[in-house]
């Protein structure tokens, strides 16, 4: 079934088979913003730093030490919730 479908199928001169004629300065300028998009990418990739210019160890330990004292208080809070701790510092309410 599927042989005759294939032999059977004009292949020659009908636009559903071949929509668009081949054109060898179609291909080379498809190819050649293929190459220059690429180059650039490469290019881009190439001149990326990277490590961020200034030193960012003191953010990062701010935040590193502020998300410890919120996951310290949030232990504390559940303790005393659950009863092993004392409620009744100012900060646990």
């Amino acid at each position: 079934m599927g042989v005759a479908v294939v032999v059977g199928a004009p292949m020659q001169g009908d636009p559903f088979w071949d929509p668009i004629a081949f054109s060898w300065p179609l291909f080379g300028i498809f190819l050649a913003i293929a190459v220059v998009l690429t180059i650039g990418f490469v290019v881009w990739m190439v001149l990326q730093p990277e490590e961020p210019d200034h030193d960012t160890t003191d953010l990062v330990d701010k935040a590193t030490e502020h998300d410890r004292d919120r996951a310290r208080t949030i232990r504390r809070r559940l303790d005393a919730d659950s009863g092993r701790a004392d409620a009744s510092e100012p900060e646990l309410r």
